[in-house]
């Protein structure tokens, strides 16, 4: 007799501390924003700290626009293997708050260069060569979604053989 391989797919939902402990490692995630023309989702670098998620953004364009129009957003992340054996997924439903202000943008930004570049104060890394403080600053926004519902799902494929 040969051995058969089955496969068989687990669905499961995570618990909020996996929920949490997925969005604060993840590198990209994709906010999703209602247009009038229809749904619009952009891929971000974003930072999640306290219930909070965060990135950054030009305080001019399409999501910008978007999202001061209608502030109601969706926030997903997920990642897969190559193979497809194990599959997460988070989805944030809330409402997202643009900062303007730059003393109140500091503290984001800070966990920003933090989780993406190496880890240094915020006047040190803007004091850079190359960094332009008061031009940078001026036309950059911080935007903080809130989220109202939250919810984790985790795939996993189990193989096994079968005689």
């Amino acid at each position: 007799m040969n051995a058969v391989k089955l496969t068989r797919k687990i669905l499961q939902p995570m618990s909020r501390a996996e929920v949490d402990q997925f969005l604060t490692c993840a590198r990209v995630g994709r906010v999703g924003i209602a247009l009038d023309d229809g749904p619009y989702i952009v891929p971000v670098g974003y930072a999640y700290e306290g219930g909070e998620i965060f990135f950054h953004s030009c305080f001019t364009g399409l999501k910008m626009d978007g999202m001061r129009e209608n502030p109601k957003v969706c926030f997903e992340v997920d990642e897969s293997t190559s193979d497809a054996s194990m599959y997460k997924s988070v989805i944030a439903r809330g409402t997202v708050e643009i900062i303007e202000d730059r003393e109140r943008m500091i503290p984001y930004l800070q966990r920003l260069i933090d989780k993406y570049r190496v880890p240094v104060g915020f006047d040190e890394y803007m004091g850079r060569p190359g960094r332009y403080l008061d031009k940078e600053m001026s036309v950059v926004r911080v935007c903080v979604v809130r989220p109202r519902e939250m919810t984790g799902q985790l795939m996993v494929r189990i193989d096994r053989e079968s005689i």
